[in-house]
């Protein structure tokens, strides 16, 4: 048993609007398909994350569709999680209640560890072994079905995404989170711990990351701009590349290929430049 919401748009493109905090988000696109199709599911049959299901909400305005996915708080600081290390119980609830001794217990920039082990990282109760994790349990998937010409936004707190095909426009905001996709016109991606994996990008980039690395398989574009603090930069220019592409990094490398012919730009503080 599962719990899923699914929404089948007007015939056509759609700018897709998605936001979900936390899970998966799979995106596929089908030159043979007439509408957008968005499915929103879960394994777990009841709980907080079913109810995010539940209650997604899906609008349409002309050839926008929005779809927003509730914040089901799974594994997060301030929804219902409970960490059992040896004879000790800790609850995290909108702040954090012992019920077993609190020696051992070491916070720092938000991350949590009791006993040696690392119990919250990034906001999320990640578990370790010999330690046993209870509360809101399963992940919640996002599976997407868009026809050619078709764009996409999506901001997210904690979810991993995959295009497959071509996208007219990405625009991706995560916090942590990795981009994987095909080919798009324009892309904006912006995340704080995540990669950014692109096959191809035609006109535009400006994607950033603090942590993660940034690549673009091919770029035939005429603006472009790729910056990471930690993680290095892999750019291909093609020959049909025109104008500016600078491609920064504090603490990584930077692999610029076939930009002879651009107003390149380059810098990084630990690394190398080739």
């Amino acid at each position: 048993m599962s719990t899923q919401k699914m929404h089948a748009a007007a015939a056509g493109p759609v700018e897709l609007d998605l936001s979900v905090s936390n899970g998966r988000i799979n995106v596929l696109v089908d030159p043979t398909a007439a509408n957008a199709q968005v499915t929103v599911h879960t394994a777990a049959e009841d709980g907080p994350v079913a109810d995010a299901v539940n209650d997604t909400k899906f609008t349409e305005h002309g050839n926008k569709l929005t779809v927003s996915v509730p914040d089901d708080m799974a594994g997060q600081i301030g929804g219902t999680n409970v960490v059992q290390v040896g004879g000790s119980t800790f609850s995290f609830g909108g702040g954090v209640v012992n019920t077993g001794s609190m020696t051992g217990v070491t916070i720092s920039d938000g991350d949590i560890w009791i006993g040696g082990q690392h119990v919250v990282a990034n906001g999320q109760v990640v578990a370790q072994q010999g330690a046993k994790v209870g509360g809101a349990a399963g992940t919640i998937t996002v599976d997407v079905v868009l026809p050619t010409g078709s764009s996409l936004a999506v901001s997210t707190k904690n979810a991993e995404t995959t295009v497959r095909g071509d996208l007219e426009a990405i625009r991706f905001d995560a916090r942590n989170g990795s981009l994987q996709a095909g080919g798009v016109k324009v892309l904006e991606a912006e995340t704080h711990n995540g990669s950014v994996l692109v096959d191809r990008v035609e006109e535009e980039l400006e994607a950033s990351t603090h942590n993660g690395s940034i690549t673009v398989g091919a770029y035939n574009g005429r603006r472009g701009s790729a910056r990471t603090h930690n993680g290095d930069v892999t750019i291909s220019a093609t020959p049909a590349s025109s104008g500016k592409l600078a491609a920064r990094t504090h603490n990584g490398n930077i692999h610029v290929r076939g930009a002879g012919h651009l107003d390149l730009k380059t810098s990084t503080h630990n690394g190398r430049v080739w």
